[in-house]
This record gives structure tokens, sequence and C-alpha cells, in this order.
């Protein structure tokens, strides 16, 4: 965990400097994670909307403070691989893990691979391309089409218009 702490880190510094680009999200997330299964946010968003396949288990693994501005409606709250493990033991359940783009969500889905669970994929571009979709959200208040950038850099991969850094005015 330690590892890609650092390497989140270390990652949303060299971002900050030289700007970000669904590119090269992507091109990471696939150098660091290649096993990591995707599912995009249309597939996701049919899943739900339309009911015909068995609907994943969602996790959310962002800061709290990012889960309160929005969040998928039926998005569990937590961070790691093992916090999800002590919660799901069915190694064999469906599960879609997403955060801000898909980066710290592809560490937890490996995390999870590792515990050795089987049905486990990353939400591609994850809630900013879900927010930029205009797929429901929710808060603490109701529906939202608000979501918390995370910071400047990576903050640029949704529409500006919703941004929002806390839930107090």
């Amino acid at each position: 965990m330690l590892k890609f702490i650092v390497a989140a880190s270390f990652s949303s510094f060299f971002f900050n400097l030289l700007g970000v680009d669904w590119d090269s999200v992507d091109q990471r997330i696939e150098k660091e994670y290649p096993r990591v299964e995707l599912i995009s946010t249309e597939q996701l968003y049919r899943v739900q909307d339309q009911g015909q396949e068995a609907v994943p288990i969602i996790f959310d693994v962002r800061e709290s403070e990012e889960f309160e501005i929005s969040h998928l409606e039926s998005a569990i709250n937590l961070k790691t691989g093992p916090e999800i493990a002590a919660l799901i033991t069915d190694k064999n359940a469906p599960i879609v893990v997403y955060c801000s783009v898909g980066y710290r969500s592809a560490g937890v889905a490996s995390e999870l691979e590792e515990l050795g669970y089987t049905n486990v994929q990353n939400l591609r571009h994850s809630i900013f391309e879900w927010a930029d979709k205009d797929y429901p959200l929710i808060s603490e208040q109701g529906d939202t089409d608000m979501v918390h950038p995370f910071n400047r850099a990576w903050g640029a991969l949704v529409d500006k218009s919703l941004h929002q850094y806390s839930l107090s005015p």
C-alpha cells in the first residue's frame, strides 16, 4: 500500500508540472496495472439503468471529502483492497472500483486481485467521465451534477463547471 501512496503522490506532482490528458492517464494505468480489467462508464451505466445483468458491488475508493461531494448512488466508500475484502468475503462477487480518473482505483483493483478476487473491474476514467456524461450522481443532499476535482491537475479532466471542493457554500 505504501508503494501505491508514494506512486500516487509522485504521479500527482509529475502531472501538476506537465498537465494531464486521458491518453497519459490510460498509458500510466496500463503500464502499472496491466492485468486490471476495465469497464467503461457506458457499460456500467447500462448495467445499472437496464438491470439486465447482475449489478456489481461498487466501491468508491476516493477520500471521504471527495465522496461527500458526489458518488454513484450505490457506491460504498472504502479506500483499500483489505477494507473491501473485510466486507466482501465472496472472492467471485462482481466488484467495480472507481476514483476520480481510474488511477487510484486501478491500484485497489490490483490489491483485490492479489487477495484472490476473480471478478474485479476498474471503472475507466471513473467519476470524472461519469459526471461529464451527465450520468446520475448523488451527495448527502440528494441528486447533484458536481464532482470533487481532486486537485487542479487532475481536475483538468472534468468540465470546470462541475467542480466543487466542499459542501459548504
